[in-house]
């Protein structure tokens, strides 16, 4: 029987092969077995974060999993480290906005004759649905209730909403005491010319002009 017949190519793997290829040409790594373990570290990562989305045919996905790769890539090579939360936390940040800014404008990466402005579209509003539905996750990288990850990300939220609470509280005290002020002013100026004008000393204009503005106030009233 032909070879050809008894053994049949899985669905996916050619992609996946030239995927890693790819990567591996562009990176130039001086251990391939070390990338090719990274890379499949990494790819499972995102379809665990991802389950329903093929990373390798998706522009969209395949962009976030190739820039993530090349930067841990690039951290283990030069200065391999433990990321700590915050980092893991940022990260994730940084990898959903780098998401809506691939989704938002397509043919800036190379992807516009693959993905259309509808599709497009339509992939956000399955992605902003996906995130009511499920508040715990960002930019659709799904997070473990109270994880370390988690925690960082919400401190992060909490530090800015902080700073931007702080700017506003600032900002509504500047306008109270700036308007304080212009009352304590025209308080005093008004205490002044009435004090001068019992006395006798001011000038003549500006006691007809006082008493005539007195008269005014008391007419109105």
């Amino acid at each position: 029987m032909d070879v050809r017949f008894r053994y049949k190519v899985p669905d996916g793997l050619r992609p996946l092969l030239e995927a890693l290829a790819r990567e591996t040409l562009r990176s130039q790594p001086d251990d391939v077995i070390r990338f090719a373990q990274l890379f499949f570290d990494e790819l499972q990562n995102h379809r665990k974060n991802n389950p329903n989305t093929d990373i390798i045919c998706d522009p969209v996905a395949y962009e976030m999993f190739r820039t993530d790769l090349q930067r841990k890539y690039n951290n283990d090579t030069h200065a391999p480290r433990c990321a700590s939360p915050l980092d893991e936390a940022a990260t994730k940040i940084q990898a959903a906005f780098r998401g809506h800014v691939v989704r938002a404008h397509p043919e800036k990466f190379g992807v516009a004759n693959v993905i259309s402005r509808t599709q497009s579209h339509e992939k956000m509003q399955s992605l902003n649905t996906k995130k009511d539905l499920k508040r715990h996750s960002i930019g659709g990288y799904s997070l473990e209730m109270d994880t370390p990850e988690d925690r960082a990300a919400t401190k992060i939220q909490a530090e800015i909403r902080g700073f931007l609470a702080r700017k506003h509280v600032e900002k509504m005290k500047k306008e109270d005491n700036e308007a304080a002020t212009k009352i304590q002013a025209h308080i005093r100026g008004f205490l002044t010319r009435k004090h001068l004008d019992e006395q006798g000393l001011l000038s003549p204009t500006r006691s007809r002009s006082s008493l005539h503005s007195r008269d005014s106030d008391e007419n109105h009233n």
